[in-house]
């Protein structure tokens, strides 16, 4: 037996929780009881914070955001990746999200609305979710369903080279990430592939083990994943929503994935040039798909990367101008402190401090 198996043969049997949730979603329709279990239960469900909304002390969670990711991991310094399971039995509510969710079904079926529309799954269906559209999820058998959630704040840095190329997943992402018009989601079928299960148990292991190498390890698979579901399932996948399939052949999209493909030296003329296109053409493609100039978006992608950099190494503020296009380091700290209001040395000292 491999370890993915025997993560798996653990995941089967209901947690303390998930016993708590069941014995709730069992007892709604007999009053009396429930009013019993409740009381009961009271402390308990404080304790946890379980999503029991006949408690009036329950709040309604509609949006999840990037700083409640890693509550309980020290990985939440390196990683733009966690991995958690849907507790089973969860009362159904509507939420968003401030970062992308993969939903992932394990094992057994998963009910499911993307901004009000039915979007019911399968085991092995693999969905991605943009940040702030609501969705619902509902299990309420013994199915297993894990979320990978991807931080948006530094998707663009972590995982650069999935924006780079022509594929269903980098126009979904440029689109999330930059265009004012977000696709929905996506939805992959891969039934019963073992590759899949794999690299999301064995994402799902590195969080559980939540060790010096685990953030490293996390933002290596989510690209290896990415790269299994589009060689075996880009031609069937399902766009969700009203967004069409020929979306994925949008030209603007195209020229947001050279921009910033090239952003540290671009210039308008260059991608105007690449793509036979007027320059004033090009200009307002840019701004039709973004909402802003194509100064604004160069410069959008070189401070994302910048306060990337100033986060996650120990390069200096002039070699780091230097790295994201600009070769007068005066005029790279002037752009970072009228954009991020303060300078690059203070935001690295808040970061570190954070």
């Amino acid at each position: 037996m491999n370890a993915n198996h025997e993560l798996l043969m653990s995941l089967l049997p209901l947690t303390e929780e998930e016993l708590v949730y069941k014995k709730f979603f069992e007892l709604r329709r007999d009053p009396k009881a429930l009013a019993a279990y409740m009381e009961e239960m009271e402390d308990y469900v404080r304790s946890h914070r379980l999503l029991i909304f006949d408690y009036p002390f329950v709040t309604h969670p509609e949006l999840l955001k990037e700083e409640d990711l890693y509550k309980d991991y020290s990985i939440s310094r390196g990683s733009s990746v966690n991995v958690v399971r849907h507790l089973r039995y969860t009362p159904v509510f509507r939420h968003s999200h401030t970062f992308f969710a993969v939903l992932y079904v394990l094992r057994g079926k998963c009910g499911h609305t993307v901004d009000g529309v039915d979007q019911p799954m399968t085991q092995g269906d693999v969905f991605f979710l943009p940040p702030k559209v609501m969705q619902t999820i509902e299990v309420f058998d013994d199915s297993l369903v894990l979320n990978l959630h991807i931080r948006r704040d530094t998707f663009d840095d972590i995982f650069f080279n999935t924006l780079r190329y022509n594929n269903i997943l980098s126009d979904f992402f440029m689109s999330c990430l930059y265009s004012q018009k977000p696709m929905n989601g996506i939805l992959f079928r891969t039934g019963n592939d073992y590759d899949i299960e794999n690299l999301f148990l064995e994402m799902y292991r590195e969080v559980r083990l939540d060790d010096e190498y685990s953030w490293r390890l996390l933002n290596n698979l989510v690209p290896l994943l990415f790269a299994k579901l589009l060689r075996g399932y880009e031609g069937q996948a399902v766009f969700a929503g009203s967004v069409q399939k020929q979306a994925s052949d949008n030209t603007r999209l195209k020229i947001l994935s050279y921009i910033t493909d090239h952003y540290r030296t671009v210039t308008l003329s260059e991608v105007a040039d690449h793509f036979n296109y007027s320059v004033p053409h090009c200009s307002r493609l840019v701004r039709d798909e973004t909402g802003g100039s194509f100064v604004t978006f160069v410069r959008r992608i070189r401070m994302n990367h910048a306060a990337a950099l100033l986060r996650g190494t120990r390069t200096s503020v002039a070699d780091i101008s230097a790295m994201v296009g600009y070769e007068n380091p005066e005029s790279f700290i002037r752009v970072f402190e009228k954009y991020y209001g303060m300078t690059p040395t203070a935001y690295r000292k808040k970061e570190e401090t954070a």
